[in-house]
């Protein structure tokens, strides 16, 4: 293999690799985009979450209030 045929593959390779190195950059800025997605999703849902929780919370502040009432209007315990 004399010089020229080194060079022509070299140049070759540097080619294959530059277009490879050009592919895994756009894999990766969509890569940086989906996780970026994901995490605005994710936010999303921990709000939901915290709200979900809180209307739990509230519902069940509720119905023992109701039940306390009710025990009270049975005769079960007094009222307050």
């Amino acid at each position: 293999m004399n010089i020229d045929e080194r060079l022509e593959a070299l140049t070759h390779t540097v080619e294959l690799i530059a277009a490879m190195q050009m592919e895994t950059e756009k894999r990766m800025a969509q890569l940086a985009d989906s996780v970026t997605q994901l995490a605005t999703r994710t936010s999303r849902l921990e709000e939901s979450m915290v709200t979900l929780t809180d209307g739990m919370t509230l519902l069940a502040r509720i119905a023992i209030d109701h039940t306390e009432r009710l025990e009270g209007l049975e005769g079960n315990r007094p009222q307050h």
